[in-house]
């Protein structure tokens, strides 16, 4: 008899404590919980169940964890008055990511970099390139199979084969128009806060554009290898854009293409062969400096392997800062050729530029135009020289 009390009273005790434990309010967290280095912590993601309350109810703190470094961390949730204690693991799971944003031809015997028109990105920011040229030989026309490897600090690792041709002449763009419906939207002058708010339309409208870059605000360099890595083109427009100095003689003005050439090449591993003059070749100030300087510079620009580009589109921002937005897109959208160069800037004072842009977007896709960046194949735009 006493033992069959005992027993009551043991299972009574184990009841109530299961109960106890069963029906207390706590978090319930998932099992071995990661994070990718570099990406946004989302403290919700790691409560597999709240018993008894809402999620609403929880708060945290995860000043340990440090995103940006492979590690385990510490983040404490707090919840109804108690701390719950997560360990999360920073690890490097994914693999660096590749691709082709424009295809590659090369000029017999000429110099080259066959990571151009490349885009890498990898999550930890930090990745090693290595090429495997094949049988691959500049000097003897045809296609060749390059074999890329990228390689991350972890060691993830990503293949990517592309195709690149050896031409007996490279020819950059051509002057006749394609049967296709295309604008070509160039913005001069940048970077600067401005080109990040366009990268962004330009991602909500699906739409590709062209920077012609200066060295004039480095502190925003970082934007031109964003821009790039988006499938936008980058091309060339001045180091420092002052007329004076530029435009004094032929060597001075290629004593700055070759400034920004090797600024650009720091910043997306190569040096790009679309340019923009300072005014476009028409313009008239480089006469106050050295008379007939566009006609040399228009041939020499093409003899050493550039190709440039003029507009026949315009916003008209260029005429002062703060044009009006209904100016910009008024000039902007004047337009019916089949395919139209846009010129537009994105300098810091071009507030009005960013706002009209989407209308402008909208008005020449609902009329069956696509936005494309420019490349090797891209019809270019050539002004009557005037000095």
């Amino acid at each position: 008899m006493k033992y069959k009390y005992l027993l009551f009273i043991s299972i009574i005790i184990s009841l109530c404590i299961w109960g106890y434990f069963s029906f207390q309010r706590k978090i319930i967290f998932i099992e071995h919980p990661t994070l990718e280095i570099n990406s946004v912590f989302h403290y919700q993601e790691y409560i597999y169940k709240i018993k008894k309350g809402s999620i609403k109810e929880v708060t945290y703190n995860a000043k340990d964890l440090n995103i940006h470094a492979l590690g385990h961390y510490q983040v404490t949730y707090f919840f109804k008055g108690k701390e719950y204690h997560l360990k999360i693991e920073v690890i490097d799971s994914k693999k660096p990511h590749i691709k082709e944003t424009r295809s590659l031809k090369i000029e017999k015997g000429k110099k080259y970099d066959l990571k151009q028109g490349l885009s890498i990105n990898d999550n930890s920011h930090q990745y090693n390139l290595t090429i495997d040229p094949q049988n691959f030989n500049s000097h003897k026309t045809g296609s060749y199979t390059i074999i890329y490897k990228v390689t991350d600090l972890s060691n993830n690792q990503t293949l990517f084969k592309r195709q690149v041709k050896v031409v007996e002449k490279l020819e950059i763009g051509t002057s006749i128009e394609s049967n296709e419906k295309i604008v070509y939207l160039t913005f001069d002058d940048g970077p600067s806060e401005n080109t990040d708010k366009i990268l962004t339309i330009l991602d909500q409208y699906q739409a590709k554009a062209t920077f012609f870059v200066t060295g004039c605000h480095q502190e925003y360099n970082y934007l031109i290898k964003k821009a790039y890595q988006k499938g936008h083109t980058i091309g060339l427009h001045s180091y420092q854009h002052e007329y004076p100095d530029i435009y004094q003689s032929k060597n001075a003005y290629f004593n700055d293409l070759d400034k920004i050439g090797k600024m650009v090449k720091e910043i997306i591993g190569f040096t790009p062969h679309y340019i923009r003059f300072p005014g476009g070749s028409s313009n008239k100030v480089s006469k106050n400096y050295c008379t007939g300087l566009m006609s040399i510079l228009t041939k020499e620009v093409i003899k050493q392997g550039y190709q440039y580009y003029d507009w026949n589109g315009d916003t008209n921002d260029a005429s002062s800062n703060n044009v009006s937005v209904h100016e910009i897109i008024s000039s902007a959208t004047n337009e019916n050729h089949q395919n139209i160069v846009i010129l537009a800037h994105d300098t810091n004072a071009k507030n009005t530029t960013v706002e009209a842009l989407p209308s402008i977007i909208s008005f020449y896709q609902k009329k069956g135009y696509s936005f494309q960046a420019i490349n090797d194949e891209s019809f270019y735009v050539h002004h009557h020289v005037q000095n």
